[in-house]
């Protein structure tokens, strides 16, 4: 009986291993790119299978595959169905899980009263085709729920896709306003989410945006994706169209890569502006204003158990510790895997315009937990209200490589007010990072230990007190103007880089009223690797890295089962 025991007891303990150590998935460092096929893209209604009216909580059905009845609308067989008219009720989406749905929104008013406004219980596919103006609402209380689902006004258990010339305002009451639990592509269309009192967009698996017009304001994450266990998945990709977003929370989420290949993406009010494990932006134009860090990326990590439907949290940093002159210092942060210097965590900039603004006074501009790269034929201007160019509560942080290479064109502007951070609230690392070049300690650089390198001549220099919206104009020795920004914060300190400069020459900085004339420092010696692409066209060779996940919880069941066979 006792060796009986034993065995159970080593069984349990195994078991209970398995609970605390995760999965490992590889994640392969580079950009994602989204594959839009014929169903994702086509629009071409002409051959319905049947067309259906709708006034009230009566609809009436043209053709097959489609019943109606007291304010709901079945959808039963795959094919086209076009809807028009005002529907208090529900269209519900029911065919098998090899399915196709082409769902023709034409002009349609729909209002739950409870439940979602369109609810996909099963489909391999449904794509929604947006003709006219079109606008969804749900109810503010879900009767009927399994496992807390559904829970958004636009619901689809299957892959979803929308396309179409026309608008789509969707208003979650409930919870989340558009909900995919696969992959959601946004083709073409014009989404808006007038409110959400959780989150504005969320997908399981991936986001991809060709095109279109996005506007969202959210309680919660504005875009968000979830899946955190398959290095296949968990990305979002914005290939073009405009995004906007307000919310009280973060931006755009993802949990594994995050892609920007173009597009206009503004965000106008967030904590934390966009995130993701491995970051590209590559072209297109990006807004970012953040109380929190504008950008940010770490690993993959634990959710908050602090709420349920709160976002997976990213790094909690390092306790204070250390000293301005860079000896080594601070506790490790309680998530230490949620950093990647290595190049797992990176932020790759190499294209477009990107224009961060932090507001708050704990926290960064751009906030690598691994590596920092801005080069190939990037714009970048960052601004922050509280901290240094470089440190604690800085405009550019990385835990690892902080680099800016020859070609990008960089302007950072920050208060020179960088310190020991919050204490109590969410403390910022110090500490020396190690060898990134030879800037440490210029005028405020690389302030609380923390440096980076610039591998391009570049100036960097206090200027006096400025005021919000004080334009900044670099002009060179002919008074041409080769740099201009207009920071939405004050600030005192300004660095300038650009691949016009030339080291030695002279360049005039003019700020408000006020101006400077300073020489182009020498550009840092040495290279740099890039931990992903280094120009937007360039094809990436495979550079895979493992990440932690979150363990399976059925083990810790069965361990608990086990014990209690033992007790009894």
């Amino acid at each position: 009986m006792k060796l009986l025991n034993f065995i159970i007891l080593l069984v349990a303990y195994l078991l209970t291993i398995s609970v605390v150590t995760s999965e490992e998935v590889t994640l392969t460092a580079g950009p994602v790119t989204c594959d839009y096929k014929n169903k994702d893209t086509s629009d071409d209604y002409s051959s319905p299978n049947a067309t259906i009216k709708c006034s009230d909580s009566t609809c009436t059905v043209s053709g097959s595959g489609a019943t109606a009845s007291d304010g709901l609308l079945n959808i039963n067989a795959a094919g086209t169905y076009v809807i028009q008219g005002s529907l208090n009720g529900q269209v519900k989406i029911e065919v098998t899980k090899e399915d196709f749905v082409h769902l023709v929104l034409n002009g349609v008013i729909i209002t739950s009263n409870d439940g979602p406004a369109i609810y996909g219980v099963t489909a391999d596919k449904i794509t929604m085709t947006l003709v006219g103006d079109n606008t969804l609402t749900d109810s503010s209380n879900y009767t009927n729920l399994v496992d807390e689902e559904p829970d958004a006004c636009l619901f689809t258990d299957s892959d979803l896709s929308i396309n179409g010339t026309g608008s789509l305002s969707v208003t979650g009451k409930y919870g989340d306003a558009i909900r995919c639990k696969k992959d959601l592509k946004i083709v073409s269309g014009n989404i808006t989410v007038p409110s959400a009192v959780q989150r504005g967009i969320k997908a399981k698996n991936s986001i991809c945006i060709k095109d279109g017009t996005i506007d969202i304001n959210s309680t919660n994450t504005a875009i968000k994706v979830t899946k955190d266990d398959d290095a296949g998945k968990g990305y979002i990709v914005i290939d073009g169209g405009n995004v906007a977003i307000s919310t009280e929370k973060d931006g755009i989420h993802a949990e594994t890569h995050l892609t920007i290949r173009g597009g206009y993406v503004n965000v106008k009010k967030c904590a934390e502006g966009i995130e993701g494990q491995m970051i590209d932006i590559i072209g297109g134009e990006v807004h970012v204003l953040a109380s929190d860090d504008g950008i940010n990326a770490s690993k993959i990590s634990t959710t908050d158990t602090n709420n349920t439907t709160s976002n997976m949290k990213r790094n909690p940093e390092g306790k204070p510790g250390g000293n301005p002159g860079g000896n080594p210092g601070g506790n490790p942060g309680d998530n230490q895997q949620s950093t990647g210097t290595d190049g797992s965590v990176y932020i790759n900039i190499v294209g477009g315009k990107t224009y961060v603004t932090v507001s708050g006074n704990d926290a960064d501009g751009i906030d690598s937990n691994g590596v920092l790269y801005i080069g190939g034929n990037a714009e970048v201007y960052t601004s922050i209200e509280g901290g240094d160019v470089y440190g604690n509560m800085a405009a550019l942080d990385a835990e690892g490589t902080n680099a800016i290479v020859e070609g990008a064109t960089v302007i950072v502007t920050a208060s020179n007010s960088g310190g020991g951070g919050k204490m109590g609230g969410r403390n910022k690392r110090q500490g020396p990072q190690g060898d990134h070049g030879n800037m440490g300690g210029m005028n405020g650089m690389g302030g609380m230990g923390e440096t980076g390198s610039i591998y391009q001549p570049y100036i960097q220099i206090s200027v006096n007190s400025q005021t919000v919206n004080t334009k900044i104009e670099v002009k060179d020795s002919s008074n041409n103007v080769i740099g201009t920004f207009t920071p939405d914060v004050s600030y005192s300190t300004v660095l300038f880089t650009s691949p016009s400069m030339k080291a030695g020459e002279s360049y005039t900085v003019v700020t408000g009223n006020d101006s400077v004339v300073v020489s182009a420092t020498e550009a840092a010696t040495g290279s740099v690797n890039a931990p992903s692409v280094t120009s937007p066209d360039q094809v990436l060779e495979s550079s895979s890295f493992g990440i932690r996940t979150q363990p399976k919880i059925i083990s810790f069941f069965i361990t608990i089962f086990i014990l209690c066979l033992i007790l009894v």
